[in-house]
């Protein structure tokens, strides 16, 4: 096993890991993070060329960009905080609901729903 280690503040293993992956393929054997350093494992075949572009892409590595997985998952929790913004204000007005018990039964189980969430919110 061939560890190329250097110092960084910040990494994105997950976007750093996928990067050496893609330029290396079979040769990459993953990253680790410890103590403020990040280490490239790569297989034993690994020719000088391949340990160039694996230390290149350590010292290159910009933690700020987003795989395409961690850009879908801070697109759902912006549509999330928007709608939490858009529609948590307030509870549910259950009176609105009185003429029809259908939708007043499921009025009031959205707002049981609303508030097990939100206790559910506060506990994590």
């Amino acid at each position: 096993m061939i560890d190329i280690t250097i110092a960084r503040a910040s990494v994105n293993v997950e976007a750093l890991d996928e990067q050496l992956r893609a330029v290396l393929g079979a040769v990459a054997g993953g990253i680790s993070l410890a103590n403020g350093q990040v280490t490239a494992h790569l297989n034993d075949t690994a020719t000088p060329a391949q340990i160039d572009a694996a230390r290149a892409l350590l010292v290159n590595h910009d933690p700020s960009a987003l795989t395409a997985s961690q850009q879908a998952a801070l697109i759902r929790r912006q549509k999330l905080d928007q709608a939490r913004r858009d529609y948590g204000a307030s509870e549910i007005d259950l009176a609105a609901f009185a003429a029809n018990p259908l939708l007043q039964s499921l009025a009031q189980k959205i707002a049981w729903l609303e508030r097990e969430i939100a206790a559910l919110r506060a506990n994590s």
